[in-house]
């Protein structure tokens, strides 16, 4: 699969939770700008499963494709998992 926007990306799934393999980021701002879909679901347990039984976790994305969070769901940013 190629890689996309993760503008793109988030679009195409419509109140879905994404887990993205980022190929570019703004270095300047650690911004993901592109990436490759690995899993996708409406359901956020779902992703994290599949995130936990990667074997190499750098450069990941969990992302909700829309702008506005479930209600019940929080944001949290981990770093070296």
């Amino acid at each position: 699969m190629k890689a996309e926007l993760i503008d793109t990306i988030k679009k195409r799934y419509h109140r879905g939770w994404l887990l993205i393999v980022v190929d570019k980021m703004d270095e300047s701002t650690t911004t993901p700008i592109s990436g490759r879909v690995l899993s996708h679901s409406p359901h956020r347990d779902e992703v994290y499963h599949n995130l936990f039984s990667l074997r190499e976790r750098r450069n990941i994305l969990v992302e909700y494709s829309e702008d506005k969070l479930p209600q019940g769901d929080v944001a949290a940013f981990l770093e070296g998992l």
